[in-house]
């Protein structure tokens, strides 16, 4: 009788020592599901945050700054990622509509040509030809003046991030920059 007890208490002791095992490994999975799904929780804010930086201008009416603006942006994005992550690399395109700008003759009141500032009407031109464009002062400033649509936002399939934007410029009557 004596030897049944003490196998009693060993086999209690065993389901027990059993017992807390199991809630130790329950306690652990759902500990690692919980962090997981904190981190999926931050990667999504992250996500949303990044996009939300550019679908800001997905609109109608932008002046060529705030497209400068969403351009400077990519070129920085890119130049982050460029040797890291090619899934997250951005394009920026914007079409011309206007090909000409007119600066106003203050002595005579009436708008010649300037010379040096010609967008091709109906190009389209990526985030690098702004770095072109920044070199002209005329062209620059025209640039800067001009009235744009947003009428294209893309997604990374893979990243769910913004990776294209395409603006185009609104025809304006009686186009002119005054110095």
């Amino acid at each position: 009788m004596e030897n049944a007890s003490k196998a009693l208490l060993i086999a209690g002791g065993i389901l027990i020592a059993l017992l807390i095992i199991g809630l130790l490994v329950y306690s652990f999975g759902s500990m690692s599901g919980y962090f997981a799904s904190e981190e999926a929780k931050e990667e999504a804010e992250q996500l949303e945050a990044f996009n939300k930086q550019y679908e800001a201008y997905h609109k109608k009416l932008l002046r060529g700054t705030e497209v400068i603006s969403v351009v400077n942006k990519v070129l920085d994005n890119n130049k982050k990622y460029e040797n890291t992550e090619p899934n997250y690399m951005m394009t920026v395109e914007f079409e011309m509509k206007e090909g000409f700008v007119y600066k106003k003759d203050n002595t005579t009141g009436t708008n010649k040509k300037v010379d040096n500032v010609t967008f091709k009407v109906g190009q389209t031109y990526n985030q690098n030809s702004l770095i072109e464009i920044k070199q002209s002062t005329d062209a620059f400033n025209d640039f800067k003046r001009r009235v744009f649509d947003c009428v294209d936002v893309k997604y990374h399939k893979t990243t769910g991030r913004v990776n294209y934007m395409k603006f185009v410029e609104r025809k304006m009557n009686n186009y002119e920059i005054d110095y």
